[in-house]
């Protein structure tokens, strides 16, 4: 399982092949990226990434899995 916390910081990305790792709440979640990577074209090109922490981000909205902690 993955740190919650780690991907949430937008430094940790997910392969698509485990997106059953995030949870639930990710899967519509503003946040929720994906991007190419551009190491490794094999076995897992893309990745998701939670852009919540991200200075660029372009809304202010809170993340669903926030919303939970309330």
């Amino acid at each position: 399982m993955i740190d919650l916390e780690e991907f949430r910081s937008g430094q940790h990305g997910i392969p698509f092949s485990c997106l059953d790792e995030l949870p639930p709440c990710c899967e519509y979640c503003p946040y929720l990226i994906w991007e190419e990577s551009t190491v490794c074209f094999c076995d897992a090109p893309f990745y998701y990434y939670c852009c919540y922490s991200w200075p660029d981000k372009l809304q202010d909205a809170v993340p669903p899995c926030l919303q939970a902690l309330d």
